[in-house]
């Protein structure tokens, strides 16, 4: 095999492998409909620790905990503390595949109808 060809075997072989692995680093799962069951802080975390309900039980059923993504800083808190006193559901993005320990990366609060 001459230079060239080992060159594009090589680059050929790098392309797919980033098409097979990156789009699981980039993936994050979107849940329109969410109830605040708890929220809460614990500085042994890298964010608050919140806990919801998928009212439509298509990603999981039941409660499951998350963390709040230290981007969102206060105003994250904020706006999930303000979801939870008013009794709203929010729309969250969860880093990854949606399990338990992920991160929430952005928050909505939804109007009630």
């Amino acid at each position: 095999m001459n230079r060239k060809n080992t060159s594009t075997l090589l680059l050929s072989a790098l392309v797919l492998g980033s098409l097979i692995v990156l789009p699981g680093l980039a993936s994050a799962l979107d849940v329109p409909v969410c109830s605040i069951v708890k929220i809460g802080v614990d500085p042994r975390f890298e964010g608050p620790p919140v806990k919801l309900d998928d009212q439509s039980d298509v990603n999981w059923t039941g409660a499951r905990q998350f963390y709040l993504s230290s981007a969102l800083g206060n105003q994250g808190l904020a706006v999930l503390l303000t979801a939870y006193s008013l009794g709203e559901t929010v729309w969250v993005r969860i880093a990854g595949d949606g399990s338990a320990g992920s991160l929430i990366t952005v928050i909505f609060v939804n109007k009630s109808q």
